[in-house]
């Protein structure tokens, strides 16, 4: 018999300046462990601001720092969180409802075991200067913005059809791009706070909480313009690739996934009374599909090529003091394929991994990286190796289990006809195939690409 590991467990008190912390728990402190940028929550300040939206956000920091704070075992993915959380009415976030709700989607999100208590602030937070901005009128979506290729490009796409109707709301915690001039009648410039440990590291980096992070921030600015959608920007193959075939023995990455935005719905309509609609208009397209229509509709306005796809660290990535992408690990391995789907080219110097015809991993990097590590050659094989398997899906065995439930799920997420997600699943797979045959091929037979591919098989 299987016996079952316990969780790791980690007990959070947040507390506010001066204030004492519980015995036997990890102090999150307010204005050190969670400090709110007074310039970037301005930017988010309207008429309907009120003090459930400053709660909400730092709910948001909170999550994050707990996530980051307790690394995950080996053998068992999940943990469990007990979390006192300050805020200025209790009662509304006592509810059951809103408790259930927000639990359910934090449970499915992060595969682990939450726990909130809320109590009454001491001092009330400062609301951000009032009537600073003109925000649209007419509104109709908003989407989280940041310098990765697919928030780029459907940014754009978007933008296209709806104007000045679409609201980008900044993800980043920098403001250096954005004139101070431009701030003053820009609204959501900036992530409005930022999470920092004691130590400045972190345990933990699976990173799962950021999903929530980002819907609790956009779905707040859509909130204070009433804007009945949140667009999320991702395309079908990050968004359900990570949940259809996990990696390793990791638990299923949910974070732009239709299914952890719905139980998101429910909880700001919980919390807020506010019915928002989460839209995935790229959702049953490859994410060349979506580069190779951005480039054809925006034109010269289409700066993809400086966008940012690597999960890499800058140290982890750097040749002759100049930050790259590394080239190799999944995400930038899909950016890879997905500018050669869409006909366009990179120069060699935008990866570490200059070359993926090389015949050895180690010689496919530029000449001047000398930073090779098991690690890091570990994540290129998987990257590798996710996008075969998945080009592989629909001649598995399991296929047709895989996705009756993922049909399933989706039609329910999506309020879609299951007959209709089904045959948007199978054209989504069947070009992803067609893609990466493509790519792979004209990388040829001596690439170390295609060594770990026959290897695999």
């Amino acid at each position: 018999m299987t016996t079952l590991l316990p969780l790791k467990e980690l007990a959070v008190d947040v507390v506010e300046a001066g204030a004492r912390r519980r015995k036997s728990m990890v102090p999150c402190i307010l204005g050190q462990n969670i400090d709110f940028d007074l310039e970037a929550l301005e930017s988010f300040s309207s008429i309907k601001w009120q003090t459930t939206v400053y709660d909400a956000l730092v709910v948001a920091a909170v999550v994050e720092f707990c996530d980051r704070s307790l690394a995950r075992s080996a053998m068992n993915w999940g943990r469990k969180f007990s979390v006192h959380i300050p805020v200025h009415d209790p009662d509304k976030w006592s509810d059951k409802t809103v408790i259930r709700a927000l639990v359910e989607a934090l449970n499915l999100l992060t595969g682990d075991d939450w726990h909130f208590e809320f109590r009454a602030r001491k001092v009330p937070a400062e609301p951000p200067q009032q009537d600073r901005l003109r925000f649209p009128s007419d509104a109709e979506a908003i989407i989280a913005y940041s310098d990765g290729m697919d928030s780029r490009a459907v940014a754009g796409l978007e933008s296209s059809r709806l104007g000045r109707r679409l609201v980008r709301m900044r993800v980043g915690s920098k403001q250096h791009d954005v004139s101070k001039k431009e701030r003053l009648r820009i609204p959501f410039t900036a992530l409005p706070y930022s999470v920092k440990l004691e130590n400045g590291r972190n345990a933990e980096n699976s990173a799962r909480s950021r999903g929530f992070k980002f819907s609790v921030v956009s779905t707040m600015a859509a909130y204070l313009i009433d804007a009945p959608s949140v667009i999320v920007p991702e395309s079908g193959q990050g968004a359900l690739a990570p949940v259809l075939l996990p990696v390793g023995q990791g638990y299923e990455d949910y974070r732009n996934h239709p299914v952890f935005t719905a139980l998101m719905a429910r909880f700001f309509n919980a919390l807020l009374g506010y019915k928002i609609q989460y839209r995935f208009p790229r959702l049953w397209m490859t994410k060349g599909e979506t580069l190779r229509e951005f480039v054809d509709v925006c034109g010269s306005e289409a700066r993809w090529a400086t966008t940012r796809s690597c999960w890499q660290q800058s140290r982890q990535v750097a040749v002759s003091g100049e930050r790259r992408q590394c080239g190799v690990c999944a995400a930038c391995i899909l950016r890879r394929l997905s500018v050669h789907a869409a006909g366009l080219n990179e120069l060699p110097k935008t990866y570490v991994w200059e070359s993926l015809k090389a015949a050895t991993w180690e010689t496919g990097a530029a000449k001047d990286f000398a930073s090779f590590t098991p690690a890091l050659r570990e994540y290129s094989i998987a990257g590798v190796l996710h996008f075969e398997h998945l080009a592989s899906l629909r001649g598995a065995v399991q296929y047709e289990l895989i996705k009756r439930r993922t049909t399933n799920e989706l039609a329910r997420a999506l309020s879609e006809p299951p007959a209709v997600v089904a045959q948007n699943l199978d054209r989504l797979l069947q070009q992803h195939t067609n893609e990466w045959s493509a790519f792979t091929n004209d990388l040829g037979s001596g690439s170390f690409v295609r060594q770990w591919i026959d290897d695999a098989s």
